[in-house]
């Protein structure tokens, strides 16, 4: 009996030890959200009412992944509403500073709408976070996405970008 109990305990230690060094690893993934502060201007303004008027959760075979298109058009619905209502939420805000803080429950919120969607949905609308994110200038992580294959750091931005006007200042190329 005195075996047995002592063979569970070091069983369950063992056990124990895995699963905070899995839960270590896998808290690793999701950075630090960003604590910056940007300003809403009449330019950002104007390209986040285009993406709000844009036909969101189409079909496409762009490079690397591609998009098949949403489920049920009762899915394109409710990731479009919660893409746009993120977008609606910061177009409230007057022009002048918004805190990266506020934009992160937003965009949290909006997650929470759409995470019983189908994972190429749940991964599209990702994608509209992240542009949302960087049409307002943040160059910090949002601290709810993990970066991987499909979401790689975009040159200068991440958790260890370099002040603009710094004599190190990274050069983030145009696309055309």
């Amino acid at each position: 009996m005195r075996l047995l109990f002592i063979a569970t305990s070091v069983l369950g230690l063992a056990a124990f030890a895995f699963l905070g060094v899995r839960f270590w690893q896998c808290s690793r993934l999701w950075p630090k959200p960003s604590d910056e502060v940007v300003q809403l201007t009449p330019e950002k303004r104007v390209l986040l009412q285009r993406l709000n008027a844009e036909t969101k959760f189409q079909p496409n075979d762009y490079p690397p992944l591609g998009y098949t298109g949403p489920e049920t058009p009762e899915d394109q619905a409710r990731a479009t509403a919660a893409v746009n209502g993120v977008i609606d939420a910061v177009l409230i805000h007057s022009d002048g500073p918004i805190d990266a803080k506020a934009v992160v429950v937003l965009i949290g919120k909006g997650m929470r709408e759409v995470g019983t969607l189908a994972t190429e949905d749940r991964d599209r609308t990702r994608g509209y976070m992240l542009e949302i994110w960087y049409i307002l200038g943040f160059k910090g992580p949002t601290g709810l996405f993990a970066y991987g294959s499909a979401y790689p750091k975009p040159d200068g931005y991440g958790s260890r970008f370099r002040q603009a006007g710094s004599p190190q200042a990274s050069h983030v190329p145009s696309t055309s």
